[in-house]
């Protein structure tokens, strides 16, 4: 009875361990499907001329910044849809409240990670913060390449099936995608070459996405939730 009960706990042990994994959103794409290393420019050369520049413009950016930017760009490591988009849109986005439109967009952010994280393996671009030490990690950092930036990737994707969602708020929301990616570059963890190439990776997923039936499924049924909660009409 004493080995039954032991072998009940381990299995309800091992049941919960595993439900945060289990419990993620699969991507719409694969690294295989959408070849980024294919289609991007390769980032600025580690050492270059141009790399020096590029460091200065990040030291520039650290520099000017006010305490309260860069409480900004430490808000802005966050990745979701609330923090890059809902005081653009006016109104908290709590998962709770909108199960449908969560579940699309994690299954973006899901996505631009694992199409990124081979580009940026296989570019090997280093973060500014780790080539240059007057440049500070003023944003809790990360050591994966530079190239592309993925919050910038992230935030570009979910700009343009949000702004497919709410064309009303779609300026707003391009301004916002500029502030948002700003903030890696003022955080120390990218270049500004490293945003153009967000935008294009971006911008290569969110067209993607839309041969894929499961996203838009998905895509309709995040419309009508997030409009009905907005206001807005259908």
């Amino acid at each position: 009875m004493a080995l039954r009960r032991r072998a009940l706990v381990l299995l309800v042990f091992a049941a919960l361990s595993a439900s945060p994994a289990s419990a993620r959103e699969q991507p719409y794409l694969t690294a295989q499907e959408l070849d980024l290393v294919a289609i991007l420019p390769p980032p600025v050369a580690n050492g270059s001329d141009a790399d020096r520049e590029q460091q200065a413009v990040v030291l520039a950016a650290q520099r000017s910044a006010s305490p309260e930017r860069i409480e900004r760009a430490r808000r802005d490591v966050d990745e979701s849809l609330d923090v890059m988009f809902g005081a653009v849109l006016g109104k908290a986005l709590p998962a709770a409240s909108l199960p449908a439109t969560t579940r699309l967009f994690e299954r973006i952010g899901e996505t631009e990670e694992v199409v990124v994280a081979p580009a940026k393996k296989a570019f090997q671009r280093l973060r500014p913060y780790l080539s240059n030490p007057e440049i500070k990690p003023l944003v809790r950092p990360s050591v994966s390449g530079s190239y592309p930036s993925g919050h910038t990737t992230h935030v570009n994707v979910a700009a343009i099936v949000l702004g497919s969602i709410v064309p009303e708020k779609r300026d707003a929301i391009w301004l916002r995608v500029r502030d948002y990616a700003w903030s890696r570059v003022i955080g120390g963890m990218h270049y500004p070459n490293d945003l153009d190439g967000g935008a294009r990776a971006g911008t290569a997923i969110a067209v993607a996405l839309q041969s894929r039936p499961e996203f838009r499924a998905d895509f309709e049924a995040a419309r009508r939730e997030l409009r009905q909660y907005l206001g807005l009409s259908p």
